[in-house]
């Protein structure tokens, strides 16, 4: 299954290449496998200092929160739920939030309430 994936820039220098990309996953493949794959390889940005939030959006819908100080993400969707249970069209989207406190953005997004946009 084709999954389109993309983050937000971290700085000014990130923005030299896109980030955008197409990967092949197994429709069986959960989205914590997904997110587990996309962390092994890199794909995300590692800030100076260690601190960094990151928010993945699955279709346009909040599914995790992930930390670069933490060592597995915290998700809102069931992590068992594979790709092919989000539809023909997957996409994968990472967005920065900056150092703000992965824990509060975690809780927020556990009580409903929409996260602010950066």
């Amino acid at each position: 299954m084709h999954v389109n994936v993309d983050r937000s820039s971290v700085a000014m220098g990130d923005d030299t290449y896109p980030h955008a990309e197409t990967i092949d996953l197994p429709e069986s493949s959960t989205i914590a496998e997904a997110v587990a794959y996309l962390r092994q390889k890199r794909f995300l940005a590692t800030i100076a200092g260690g601190r960094a939030t990151w928010l993945l959006e699955v279709n346009g819908s909040p599914a995790a929160v992930i930390a670069q100080q933490w060592a597995e993400p915290k998700f809102v969707t069931d992590p068992s739920d594979t790709l092919g249970s989000f539809g023909s069209e997957v996409s994968l989207m990472f967005r920065y939030r900056a150092q703000i406190e992965p824990d509060d953005l975690y809780d927020t997004l556990e009580e409903g309430e929409p996260p602010h946009t950066a």
